[in-house]
C-alpha cells in the first residue's frame, strides 16, 4: 500500500478533531515535484552540467510501508556532488563543470530552516563578457542575466604574471536591455542567489549560491506541521494530566480498604500491570511499547476483565464510571502515539523522497535540526496513569519478604533499611546467617530485634491486606508446629511424620 493512503487510513483511528495535526504527505509530495521544476530550470539558466550517477528517479515514486525496492536503488552519496537527474541530457556541451555541489540546510534563531545549494564551478579563461541569464526568481525583474567580466592577464613586458594570483571580478545583474540592476557584492542584490568570480590566467572559478524558493516553500511547510503539532501535544498534555488529577481524586474515594470495591479495583489493577500494556520502567532496555502494541495489549486486559466478570463485581456505580474513565485515558494515549508515530514516519519517507528525486541530501540534516520525539511525551503520560492512578492501591508485590517471598508480616527492617517478615529473620538467625540478605551488611541479622519492627508498616499491611496477613499466620503458625514436633521427635529418638 502506498504511504499516502496508509496515512489516510490510519487517520480514520484518530479523533476527528486530531486529524489536522497530521503531517500532510500528500500536499508536500507536490511541493517536491516544484523543487524539481526549478531546480532543473535554475541548473539549465545558468549553464551548469550536473554530476552523473545512477538515476532513481523511477523508484523515487516508490512509497509503500517497507520501500520494497528501495534496496535496489543506487541512492548518491551523502558527500556526493548534487543536482537534478532530470537535467542531464539538457545541458550544452559547452556548459561548465562544476567542481562540487553541496547542499546545507541552516537554522535561523527563529527555529526556522534554509536550505542552501552552492555551486563551483571552473570555466578556461575567456577576455570576453560572458552573459549568463538568470531563471525566473523572487527579487530579480523579469529576464535578468549575469555578465561576467572576465581578468586580463598582464603581458610579459610590463610585469611577470604571478599564476598562483587571483584577482576577483565582480559581476553584473543586467535586464534585458543591458541596465546594470546590482552588483552580486552590494545592498540591493537578491537574496535567493549569489554569484562569486575569481579568475586566473589558464581559468575562471565561479561561486554559485542558490536558494530555490520551492525548495524554500517545502521545508517551510514540513516545520510548520511539526511545530502545529508540538503545541497539540503541549496542549493535550495539560489537559491529560488534569484528567488524570481529577479521576485520581475519585479513584482515592472508591478504593479506601474501608470500602466495598477496595479488593476488586486491586485485582483490576493487578491484572493491568501483569498486561505490561504499556513498558514504564525507567532504563528499561526493551524497546518502547508502539501504538499497535499498546492498543492490543489493552484490548486483551479489557476482555479478560470483562471474561471473569470484575465490572459486573463493582457495587458503587460511581467506580463504573472511573473504570470506563481509565479506559478513555488508555484510549486516548494511544491515539496520541500512534499519531506521533504516523508523523515521524511522514517526515523520515517525506525528507527521502525530497533526496531522491532532486538529490539534495537532506535526510542527515534535517533529523539534527528539527526532530519529532515520539518516546518523552507518551513515556511521561504513562508515568502518570501508573503514579497517580495505579499506584493508588498498594499491591501485595511490593511488600513481600525477599527470603519467603511472602507478604512481610510483622515487618522487620534492618539496619541497612531491608525490610523481612520476623519469621525468616529467625530462622536466618538459627542458621547463623548474620549478614543482610540482600546487600549482605554484616550482623544486621544479628543485631536485630523486637526493636526494629517497623510499628508503622504492620499498621499499614494490616490495614490493606487483611486477607493475606491471615493466610500468612496460618503458614507461621503450621511451621512453627512443624519445628516444635520435629524438636519433640528427635529429644525422644524417633521420626515423627506430621499428616
Amino acid at each position: 500500500m502506498k504511504f499516502g493512503k496508509t496515512i489516510e487510513t490510519n487517520a480514520k483511528e484518530l479523533p476527528e478533531e486530531w486529524q489536522p495535526y497530521l503531517i500532510q504527505y500528500k500536499l508536500l509530495k507536490k511541493s517536491i515535484k516544484k523543487i524539481v521544476q526549478e531546480l532543473d530550470n535554475t541548473f539549465k539558466s545558468l549553464n551548469i552540467v550536473p554530476p552523473t550517477y545512477p538515476d532513481d528517479a523511477a523508484s523515487a515514486e516508490n512509497d509503500g510501508p517497507d520501500d520494497a525496492r528501495a534496496s535496489t536503488d543506487s541512492d548518491p552519496p551523502e558527500d556526493a556532488n548534487t543536482s537534478s537527474p532530470a537535467i542531464k541530457d539538457a545541458a550544452p556541451a559547452e556548459a561548465g563543470m562544476p567542481e562540487e555541489i553541496a547542499y546545507n540546510i541552516e537554522k535561523d534563531s527563529d527555529g526556522l530552516v534554509h536550505p542552501v545549494i552552492t555551486v563551483k564551478i571552473r570555466r578556461p579563461a575567456s577576455h570576453q563578457q560572458q552573459v549568463v541569464e538568470l531563471p525566473d526568481v523572487a527579487g530579480l525583474p523579469a529576464n535578468a542575466s549575469i555578465v561576467l567580466q572576465s581578468a586580463q592577464p598582464e603581458s610579459s613586458s610590463e610585469k611577470s604574471v604571478d599564476t598562483d594570483a587571483a584577482e576577483p571580478v565582480i559581476p553584473r545583474l543586467v535586464d534585458s536591455a543591458g541596465r546594470k540592476i546590482a552588483s552580486a557584492d552590494q545592498p540591493g542584490s537578491a537574496d535567493n542567489i549569489t554569484i562569486e568570480t575569481t579568475a586566473h590566467p589558464e581559468t575562471e572559478e565561479t561561486q554559485v549560491t542558490l536558494r530555490l524558493e520551492a525548495d524554500q516553500m517545502f521545508f517551510d511547510q514540513l516545520v510548520e506541521y511539526i511545530e502545529r503539532t508540538r503545541q497539540f501535544e503541549q496542549k493535550y498534555t495539560a489537559a491529560y494530566n488534569s484528567n488524570v488529577n481529577h479521576l485520581g481524586t475519585e479513584l482515592a474515594t472508591v478504593t479506601s480498604p474501608y470500602k466495598q470495591d477496595y479488593q476488586v479495583w486491586r485485582e483490576i489493577f493487578r491484572l493491568y500491570m501483569d498486561a505490561e500494556v504499556w513498558n514504564r520502567a525507567q532504563g528499561d532496555a526493551r524497546p518502547a511499547t508502539s501504538a499497535r502494541q499498546g492498543q492490543e495489549r489493552f484490548g486483551k486486559f479489557a476482555k479478560h476483565i470483562e471474561s471473569i466478570g470484575l465490572a459486573q463485581k463493582l457495587r458503587n456505580p460511581m467506580s463504573a464510571r472511573l473504570l470506563m474513565s481509565f479506559y478513555k485515558l488508555n484510549l486516548e494515549l494511544t491515539h496520541m502515539k500512534l499519531l506521533q508515530e504516523m508523523n515521524e514516519e511522514a517526515t523520515r519517507k517525506i525528507i527521502k523522497k525530497h533526496d531522491k528525486r532532486t538529490h539534495l541530501i537532506a535526510k542527515t540534516q534535517f533529523p539534527r535540526l528539527i526532530t519529532i520525539d515520539t518516546t518523552t511525551l507518551t513515556q511521561a503520560l504513562i508515568h502518570v496513569i501508573y503514579a497517580d492512578l495505579v499506584g493508588i492501591v498498594p499491591q501485595i508485590d511490593d511488600y513481600l519478604c525477599p527470603m519467603c517471598l511472602n507478604i512481610a508480616w510483622r515487618p522487620l527492617r534492618l539496619e541497612c533499611n531491608h525490610v523481612f517478615c520476623s519469621r525468616c529473620i529467625v530462622k536466618a538467625s538459627k542458621r547463623q546467617m548474620f549478614n543482610c540478605p540482600v546487600c549482605r551488611s554484616k550482623g544486621a541479622v544479628y543485631r536485630a530485634g523486637v526493636s526494629n519492627i517497623d510499628q508503622a508498616l504492620l499498621n499499614f499491611l494490616k490495614l490493606y491486606f487483611p486477607k493475606e496477613i491471615k493466610e500468612k499466620q496460618r503458614d507461621t503458625q503450621r511451621d512453627i508446629s512443624e519445628e516444635e514436633t520435629q524438636a519433640l521427635a528427635l529429644a525422644h529418638g524417633k521420626t515423627c511424620i506430621i499428616m
